[in-house]
């Protein structure tokens, strides 16, 4: 049987599109009947192909494909059938979105030229139409293919890497985040990256075979630094106190010093010992025993000096002459501690007499 002969499939897209520039129904009919056309003859050569008596035109012989190793990127049927009609759509949008625009724009010209002598409002708003839905289609279409150049940028940067995170992806292809994002999604969806791809939101990577990698942990939180105990407190104060007569050569001032640090220190037994006598202390631990130590660090600082001028010389005088009263002062902190003790004393030995006369204990009688 001798195969039918298809005329439309033979006739040049480029023929189509002059012929659509001239009348634009008939460029369109000669489209659909072009694709009919291709389609029957494609399956009467598979038909053909299954009686075994289709010969094709001699070609010359492809590479054998060579089986897809395990790991390897290969994209779902699902996948290639997207991935083509993107192209197709895209190509079909661009090629109409032009022959339309360019229809309509020269209509639309020649309508207005001939204003005058036959003015057609319809008209003319149809081919305006026309040229606005071609303008929107061809950028729709050149929109289209810049996105599959772009998913076909991110896949030759992907390479053969299991993983990449998406912000290193983004910036090897030149693309901002939001384009970028949306870029891979779509190159997803057409196998670009093979079937088992997909973006991992914990850690911001594109995987595209085997597990993900695991998010980072964050780093724990350092532990707060513990506040000093009332004992690590008054110990600070005996060793600065220590610390400044250490750095007084002078040896009268020195002994003065050690008498404030020895009556200092048992303040501060007493203090440990009975919370109640702390609340005693607060003016000497914030204003006497500070001053105290602001006077003698002075002090060692003017003994330091090469020089021994008049300021330094009576500087140094005051802070001598207000050491004896320091230490007076620290000696009666020391003795108003155990005003209560005296007080409970007191008390003791005048119920103890009291109880004594009554029982007849005391006098005469004890005397015997």
């Amino acid at each position: 049987m001798e195969p039918r002969k298809h005329y439309f499939a033979k006739i040049p897209t480029i023929a189509i599109f002059i012929v659509m520039a001239m009348s634009g129904p008939l460029g369109v009919l000669l489209f659909i009947l072009k694709g009919i056309d291709q389609k029957v003859q494609k399956e009467e050569q598979e038909a053909a192909c299954a009686r075994g008596d289709y010969r094709p035109a001699p070609n010359p012989a492809p590479m054998p494909k060579t089986p897809p190793f395990p790991g390897q990127d290969v994209p779902t049927a699902e996948q290639k059938s997207a991935k083509q009609w993107h192209k197709n759509i895209a190509a079909l949008c661009t090629i109409m979105g032009a022959v339309f625009l360019f229809s309509g724009v020269m209509d639309a010209v020649d309508i207005i030229g001939a204003w005058q002598i036959l003015p057609d409002p319809g008209e003319l708003f149809s081919d305006i139409v026309m040229a606005i839905g071609g303008g929107g289609a061809l950028l729709t279409g050149l929109r289209m293919n810049s996105t599959r150049k772009l998913e076909q940028l991110l896949d030759k940067v992907v390479g053969e890497r299991d993983n990449i995170p998406l912000p290193e992806l983004f910036a090897a292809a030149g693309v901002d985040a939001a384009r970028g994002r949306t870029a891979v999604k779509s190159a997803i969806e057409h196998g670009y990256f093979g079937a088992d791809a997909y973006i991992d939101n914990r850690t911001d990577t594109l995987v595209v075979r085997g597990a993900a990698p695991q998010p980072k942990k964050p780093a724990p939180a350092p532990a707060p630094k513990p506040q000093p105990a009332a004992e690590d407190e008054y110990a600070a104060l005996l060793r600065q106190l220590r610390e400044v007569n250490d750095a007084i050569p002078d040896p009268v001032m020195s002994q003065k010093i050690s008498r404030l640090e020895e009556v200092s220190g048992r303040i501060f037994a007493l203090a440990q010992k009975d919370p109640e006598k702390k609340a005693q202390l607060q003016k000497f631990m914030n204003y006497y025993l500070p001053t105290a130590l602001k006077l003698l660090n002075t002090y060692a600082s003017l003994s330091g000096q090469a020089v021994e001028g008049t300021n330094i010389t009576d500087a140094k005088h005051s802070i001598e002459r207000s050491m004896d009263l320091l230490v007076t002062a620290f000696e009666n902190q020391l003795d108003k501690l155990f005003q209560a003790d005296a007080l409970d004393v007191n008390a003791d030995i005048a119920a103890l007499e009291g109880m004594l006369n009554l029982d007849g204990l005391t006098g005469s009688e004890f005397t015997r």
